[in-house]
């Protein structure tokens, strides 16, 4: 009698585990050849000096890590690429929570205005930049357009190649273009507040201040450290905005870390310390991303 009971639990977890394996077989595999084995490969030529046209890459050890220590260019595209990361992530992460909060408070048009605030998300990067390139266009750019018409020519300018606008007007265009699903996160949590506490709130003259702070907010910690860790990952991770609009420039100013990259592998032929400066790159998000979510999980905790 144990016998059989033994052989068929054994039977059920050799079942489980083929019903598992053809289930998530393709997937893990999927994941594995297309994103684990590069990052590996990319790991083993940032010890190389690859150009990518070459045969055999030629081992150098550490050289390409050595290298990006006194790299100028690599660290104005770490600067530039962290100015831009702390406004998206600063932008997302409460601007579109009180976006969230307004819209959740609409009585009338509620679907429609949600959705001209979700729409440009649903556009492409490509769409969006292209748009934004359009509009910034010195001679025919709608903007200069706009400004002539209401006779305010001497604000007229090339918005993209000026230094002191250019990383404005990038950041503008990722704003526009990701803050709709961003308050939708917030939107969707808030629609899992119990609408009890609400009506504990008015009987008690809680105002829309207290409501906030008091049930609003705490609810809501979780969607701000997802979002967060997302608006993170948007600010690290900038390269078709700037491809499709700057080109990095004026000059190098708007080098970002993945244009740095790009740049390095296939305009300089330097596959090699490319794969170094990704590896540093992804490294160091990692880190910060952890200690951003052990920080605000703690927040969590002690509300």
């Amino acid at each position: 009698m144990r016998s059989g009971l033994k052989g068929g639990a054994s039977g059920g977890r050799l079942r489980g585990a083929t019903a598992s394996l053809i289930l998530c077989g393709p997937a893990v595999a999927l994941y594995g050849g297309f994103i684990v084995l590069p990052a590996l490969l990319g790991f083993a030529y940032s010890l190389t000096d690859w150009t990518g046209w070459t045969g055999t890459p030629d081992f150098i050890g550490l050289a390409n890590f050595r290298e990006l220590c006194s790299d100028t260019l690599f660290f104005k595209s770490v600067r530039f690429t962290l100015f831009e990361t702390a406004m998206i992530v600063v932008f997302f992460t409460f601007f579109s929570m009180a976006l969230a909060v307004l819209l959740d408070k609409l009585r009338v048009w509620k679907g429609l205005i949600r959705g001209l605030f979700f729409y440009p998300y649903v556009l492409s990067i490509i769409v969006s930049a292209l748009l934004f390139t359009y509009l910034a266009n010195y001679r025919e750019g709608a903007v200069n357009l706009l400004l002539r018409a209401l006779h305010l020519d001497m604000l007229a300018q090339d918005w993209m190649a000026d230094r002191a606008l250019a990383p404005y007007f990038i950041f503008t265009l990722v704003a526009w273009s990701g803050l709709g699903f961003f308050t939708t996160l917030y939107l969707a949590n808030l629609q899992t507040i119990p609408g009890e506490l609400y009506e504990a709130a008015r009987i008690d003259g809680a105002g829309p201040l207290s409501v906030f702070s008091r049930i609003q907010f705490p609810m809501l910690l979780p969607t701000v450290t997802t979002n967060s860790v997302l608006a993170l990952i948007t600010g690290i991770n900038l390269f078709p905005q700037i491809v499709v609009t700057t080109q990095g420039g004026p000059g190098f100013d708007t080098f970002t870390i993945g244009y740095y990259i790009y740049h390095l592998g296939y305009q300089k032929d330097r596959l090699g310390y490319a794969a170094a400066v990704s590896f540093m790159t992804f490294a160091a998000l990692v880190a910060v991303a952890a200690v951003q979510v052990a920080v605000l999980r703690r927040r969590q905790v002690s509300l």
